[in-house]
């Protein structure tokens, strides 16, 4: 048993995001089978650029209003307690709804793959 009490890393990412991120690793993956854990902080709107996972992901809301996106064209605004589970490889966003922070669980395996452009930019 391990006990992790808080994250061992804190990222405060730029150019990947609309807005101000903070990712708290949780649980860095030693091996490529297994899953990176990472509380991720989304304030006011922030979402992320389109990417993607070759393993898949799963998106738990903890707190705030959150939204999600898919190539599909799907949008959906959430509320805390939601599961998201995206499959390998689909290209999806995620994050903040507008005048709202949300915190996420991301449970992620493989490197992501960013695209450069955001969701919220013009086709």
């Amino acid at each position: 048993m391990k006990l992790i009490a808080s994250g061992n890393k804190d990222y405060v990412y730029g150019g990947k995001f609309t807005g101000p991120v903070q990712l708290e690793m949780m649980l860095e993956a030693a091996q490529g089978s297994e899953p990176d854990i990472a509380r991720v902080h989304f304030n006011d709107g922030a979402v992320t650029n389109w990417h993607s996972h070759p393993g898949g992901q799963l998106l738990y809301l903890v707190s705030g209003t959150g939204r999600v996106g898919s190539s599909a064209g799907e949008h959906v605004n959430l509320q805390p307690g939601t599961l998201v589970q995206t499959p390998e490889n689909e290209d999806h966003w995620h994050g903040a709804d507008a005048g709202s922070n949300a915190v996420w669980l991301a449970t992620t395996w493989g490197v992501t793959c960013w695209h450069d452009h955001s969701p919220l930019e013009p086709a």
